[in-house]
């Protein structure tokens, strides 16, 4: 699936476009939005409170906030990985055993 994706940040206002795509993928395009913003929405939220923790209760929490940080940062390039690996089954460049589930690969 092939799309531009621009991002245009503006003093209180950060707009996204997503454009030149087929008709037919809008509604999953929508959907797969959706999926991110709540991730997005909820990092930001996490960013949020920590900016508002005084210099004291910063410095105490700092290690555990970088843990969290890292793990949430590790868990969004698997997912990255998976997407990759599932665009490569649907093209039929590698099957789903290759990827760890020989019990569901049908070849």
């Amino acid at each position: 699936m092939n799309f531009e994706l621009s991002i245009k940040n503006e003093d209180t206002q950060i707009s996204l476009e997503i454009s030149n795509f087929r008709p037919e993928n809008g509604e999953l395009i929508s959907v797969r939005f959706e999926e991110v913003m709540t991730l997005l929405s909820e990092i930001v939220s996490s960013d949020e409170a920590a900016s508002k923790l005084s210099d004291v209760e910063l410095t105490r929490l700092q290690p555990g906030l970088a843990a969290l940080e890292l793990k949430y940062k590790i868990l969004l390039h698997q997912a990255s990985q998976q997407a990759t690996a599932a665009k490569s089954i649907a093209e039929g460049r590698s099957t789903i055993s290759q990827h760890g589930f020989p019990e569901f690969d049908d070849v």
